[in-house]
């Protein structure tokens, strides 16, 4: 599916090409098949080029037999991941589109997501982020008319659900594969989903230019060991974590973050030279974890704009970049290297890109201060799903709106993101349309309105005012289907702030 941009003259993109991510892999495990290149908990295989190919190609013969029609959409919902990374592939090279759902969300989001994109199947664990997540996806697909299979990770996979593990130690050895089109790098590859439900959609050329600041800003290459802590669910994963780690041929460990022990053994388990953490908490993992002197050679930290502005946490780490990656909700990502520890990487005014090559992104400031956002590295068209669901802010000029304020400082060619997004609480990794708070707190009768307040790690927490009860408060919102990250603040469990 090949989509035609919004914009009438859009931006060229100087890092298109002609193969697919998955393409990539397939090159990779040609060039260096027994280099290593993937490694976590519970990967049944020991993880070099060739392994993680022909794995992808076994999930894509499972996939394929599902006989889906081609482009067809799977909700993908597994955090960050090993099994995220290979679904992605493997979906890629049966010629199907992975639309990736925040960990944290729940029924009511996940129905909403699949509907939108009129999704075939869905993907996810049994239980993660303390929910039986394969139960909801079965509920869900149950109510869906189109959703026709649910594939799952994990024990206990209940009637229906397709175990995926089964692909590793039997693969299906009939399946000759398919002749992707010429242009097929320019089809739709992903879906990621703005706050409210929009569905933003972008192909493999966009999804790498996407991420080349971030690689080329930490100086990843096939040398490199990454672990990254970002769910894949949004640009800020892929962009950060799986294009970079697909297209420099570097070791990966996809970690969904749980204490900081865990963190530490990833980074100790592949030797980690990089590191992807949330900016809010980069700092404090980082001193929990005593990784300051664990021999890092680059530290990214991803920021929630406004955040990522400004005077800085130094991260302590010794002797390593420290790289500041600024995600505009879906729409935009932007990196660069740190010239102070004590101060943000600036955000450039106006068309910018890497040197010699042409731009990649282009943040533009109206006259009253509203910031707009294009580029190769942004979504070029909406989704043609249901047609009834939000789409991305285009304007006529094929800018999209990002519901910031930018300050622009016109003489050193500079903008700093301002106030917060409109209509959008940021709660740890997910950003939450105050239209379904409301909306929440309307369906789970709550005794009064969600409001959203500042909070020093999460960016923002929602609370109810003086309840009697906040608990039986947060089991409403959790029985009506949505995520715990709407969950008052006066009664978010441990179980609830790991999935936010």
């Amino acid at each position: 599916m090949r989509l035609s941009p919004f914009a009438p003259d859009p931006m060229p993109n100087p890092v298109a090409g002609r193969l697919t991510l998955d393409g990539v892999l397939a090159l990779n495990a040609r060039r260096s098949p027994e280099r290593r290149a993937l490694a976590g908990d519970g990967l049944p295989f020991a993880g070099s080029w060739r392994d993680v190919d022909e794995a992808v190609s076994a999930l894509a013969a499972v996939f394929a037999s599902w006989r889906l029609r081609e482009d067809a959409v799977v909700g993908v919902q597994l955090g960050s991941s090993w099994q995220g990374a290979l679904v992605c592939l493997g979906l890629w090279r049966a010629g199907l589109v992975p639309a990736m759902l925040p960990l944290a969300w729940r029924r009511f989001e996940v129905a909403r997501a699949l509907l939108s994109v009129d999704a075939s199947a869905m993907i996810t664990m049994t239980h993660a982020a303390g929910a039986p997540l394969v139960e909801i996806a079965c509920e869900v697909a149950w109510g869906l008319e189109g959703v026709r299979f649910v594939g799952c990770f994990g024990d206990g996979a209940p009637d229906g659900a397709t175990p995926l593990e089964e692909a590793f130690s039997e693969p299906d050895v009939s399946w000759d594969g398919r002749t992707p089109p010429e242009d097929a790098a320019d089809h739709v590859a992903i879906i990621t989903f703005e706050a409210g439900g929009a569905p933003v959609p972008r192909s493999h050329n966009d999804l790498v230019a996407a991420a080349l600041t971030p690689l080329l800003a930490a100086r990843l290459s096939e040398q490199a060991a990454l672990v990254s802590t970002i769910d894949l669910a949004g640009l800020a994963g892929l962009a950060t974590g799986l294009a970079p780690w697909l297209t420099t041929a570097a070791t990966v460990l996809f970690h969904q973050a749980s204490d900081g022990p865990a963190l530490a053994a990833a980074v100790r388990e592949i030797g980690a030279t990089h590191l992807i953490l949330p900016g809010r908490a980069a700092d404090r993992l980082i001193e929990e974890c005593g990784l300051g002197q664990a021999g890092l050679h680059g530290v990214t930290a991803l920021w929630r704009a406004p955040d990522g502005r400004g005077p800085a946490k130094p991260l302590g780490v010794e002797g390593a970049t420290v790289v500041d990656a600024v995600a505009i909700g879906e729409l935009g990502l932007l990196a660069a290297a740190r010239s102070s520890e004590t101060l943000h990487a600036p955000l450039p005014l106006g068309p910018s890109g890497p040197d010699g090559l042409g731009p990649l992104i282009d943040l533009r400031v109206l006259p009253d201060g509203r910031l707009f956002v294009r580029g190769p590295a942004c979504p070029q068209a909406a989704f043609p799903g249901d047609p009834g669901a939000p789409t991305p802010p285009f304007g006529a000029d094929g800018y999209l709106d990002t519901g910031l304020i930018g300050l622009a400082d016109r003489v050193v060619g500079r903008v700093l993101p301002g106030g917060k997004r409109r209509g959008v609480a940021q709660i740890g990794g997910l950003a939450v349309s105050l239209g379904d708070a409301e909306m929440a707190a309307q369906v789970a009768s709550l005794p009064g309105k969600l409001e959203a307040q500042d909070d020093a790690l999460f960016g923002a927490r929602f609370v109810l005012g003086p309840v009697e009860d906040g608990a039986s408060s947060a089991e409403a919102i959790l029985a009506a289907g949505f995520s715990p990250a709407l969950l008052p603040a006066s009664a978010v469990s441990d179980r609830a702030r790991g999935a936010a």
